[in-house]
């Protein structure tokens, strides 16, 4: 068997003799080292296990924030839960009120109001007042103009051609009082409307003026369901193309907005020993 050296066995015994074991008996040195070791082992298993939190006090854990857009989808507003049903019953709210709707109502005018809307937006009322009262152009109420154009085929065709349409004529009946007008009496001109107007427009602006302001009664049964003026036969005054016909339906002014044929009062009811106003150039 061999033999322990000497110095490890004077260490022993100075470690022995530093822990109040003795040192001085070399024969037992071998035992009193294993006694050391079984001493400094059974000091080790009685000493406590480190805990997990020591464990990552000693090594910290480190934390990876989350993906970019994973911190977007945490901070979005989310859709509220009442609002889940509200959105499901949308389709059946959509049905429900689609079947309380009306069908529009007409915006189709007839005659007399859309003479009503033209007189008011073209400027004629600026000339002849609001109600017709008159102003720099001749007074329209009152029963004036149809005592000028008993006839309405020719107030439509003054309208149209204007004052200078007659130049260094006469207009309007003769037989009124005071006689025919005469251009520039109110020191208005009457501007054509022939060009800014369908003759159908000049038609219902007419009608508004006699109607409305001054007061014309037409028989009930010349006016038709839609509110159009009819000849005492029963015909329309304008045909489906919007033209102003007579009462056999032939056309009653030429390209210029003249009538073809003259009105009767300018040639047959001058009184005896005057002179009828001559039709205009055309």
């Amino acid at each position: 068997m061999s033999e322990v050296p000497e110095h490890l066995l004077a260490r022993s015994r100075a470690r022995r003799s530093a822990l109040g074991l003795g040192g001085d008996a070399p024969a037992d040195a071998p035992a009193a080292a294993t006694d050391a070791g079984a001493a400094v082992e059974k000091a080790a298993s009685s000493a406590p296990a480190p805990t997990a939190k020591a464990a990552m006090e000693v090594a910290p854990k480190v934390i990876v924030p989350p993906p970019h857009y994973v911190q977007a989808a945490v901070r979005r507003k989310k859709v509220p839960v009442w609002a889940m049903p509200v959105v499901a019953f949308l389709p059946v709210w959509s049905i429900l009120y689609a079947q309380t709707l009306s069908a529009a109502p007409s915006i189709t005018l007839t005659q007399l109001e859309e003479g009503k809307e033209i007189y008011a937006t073209k400027a004629c009322g600026g000339c002849h007042g609001g109600n017709g009262a008159g102003g720099s152009g001749r007074k329209l109420s009152e029963g004036e103009v149809l005592k000028t154009f008993p006839d309405i085929m020719s107030q439509v065709e003054f309208v149209n051609v204007g004052t200078k349409g007659i130049e260094g004529a006469t207009y309007g009946d003769p037989n009124r009082e005071g006689g025919a007008h005469k251009p520039g009496e109110t020191g208005g001109a009457m501007p054509p409307w022939h060009d800014a107007l369908t003759p159908l427009e000049v038609f219902t602006v007419v009608r508004h003026e006699r109607e409305v302001l001054s007061g014309e009664k037409v028989p009930a049964e010349q006016i038709n369901s839609a509110g159009e003026l009819l000849w005492p036969n029963g015909t329309p005054m304008v045909d489906a193309a919007g033209e102003l016909v007579d009462q056999d339906g032939k056309p009653m002014f030429d390209g210029k907005g003249y009538l073809l044929e003259r009105p009767a009062f300018e040639t047959a009811s001058a009184p005896a020993g005057t002179e009828t106003a001559p039709a205009p150039e055309k």
